[in-house]
């Protein structure tokens, strides 16, 4: 356990002494902002003239939905931009540098290697998170009233979204040792993931189905709008135990290389 949180510990330091790790999280932290005040703006906008929006009163809207929701739902449009940066440097960059070889020569199984990595990138993942918590005593100080469950469910959602993609993008910069190259798999596979939802909205039948159980986006909107489903944890935590196999299998291709 020790070795894997050195590793971990290495690989989250790392995002701080790179211009990667500090552009991501300030463009994360400013857009994001962008999104919340815009919704707020529009709740008050809507809220002091209704009938202007064709509505007759005001009172059957729920804060948490419209501002919370919403803002979650929004926000996972940027995770397909940023996931595949903070990923493409995990195992491509040290590759290039023909560090990963030193790595491999100390005395740590692929195992401890590949879950301290992600551990690092996970941490980082949610240090950046950490201030979106503001934006709730930020509403509820301007008076705004919202649930706390619903409102929690929506961070815990973006977390297992972002848990997955983060483990997606870790295989993806395990196949090559060029990190634009890991960055642009990475987004290609986010991408075709997220058109998933789409194309289950315009399918009917079983493949209507399908696409909508293999679709990130499906299983996220529960957590966004308040609703805990076992079907969801189970599908989010078997994409990113998926992907963290697929990881371990890359690194140990190695070996048939050299035997």
């Amino acid at each position: 356990m020790n070795k894997i949180l050195a590793i971990a510990k290495r690989e989250f330091a790392s995002y701080f002494h790179s211009w990667i790790g500090v552009l991501t999280g300030v463009m994360f932290l400013l857009i994001s902002g962008v999104f919340f005040v815009v919704l707020v703006l529009n709740y008050v906008k809507i809220s002091m003239n209704p009938q202007q929006f064709g509505l007759s009163n005001f009172s059957g809207i729920s804060q948490t939905q419209f501002v919370f929701g919403s803002f979650f739902t929004n926000l996972n449009v940027l995770l397909l931009f940023m996931v595949p940066i903070l990923t493409m440097r995990s195992f491509a960059e040290e590759r290039r540098q023909e560090t990963l070889e030193i790595l491999f020569t100390y005395p740590l199984s692929d195992f401890e290697i590949v879950i301290g990595k992600q551990l690092g990138i996970i941490w980082f993942f949610e240090v950046l998170m950490l201030p979106l918590l503001g934006y709730m005593a930020v509403f509820y100080w301007i008076g705004g009233q919202f649930d706390w469950g619903p409102t929690l469910l929506g961070f815990l959602g973006f977390w297992f979204l972002g848990m997955a993609y983060l483990a997606a993008g870790v295989f993806i910069s395990t196949l090559t040792k060029h990190p634009v190259v890991s960055a642009l798999g990475t987004f290609s596979i986010l991408v075709l993931f997220w058109i998933f939802e789409w194309v289950a909205g315009i399918t009917d039948g079983i493949w209507g189905r399908i696409f909508s159980e293999l679709s990130p986006l499906d299983h996220y909107k529960n957590f966004s709008v308040g609703i805990l489903s076992l079907q969801d944890l189970v599908y989010f935590l078997f994409f990113f135990f998926y992907f963290l196999f697929l990881t371990l299998r890359s690194i140990e291709t190695r070996h048939w290389k050299t035997s």
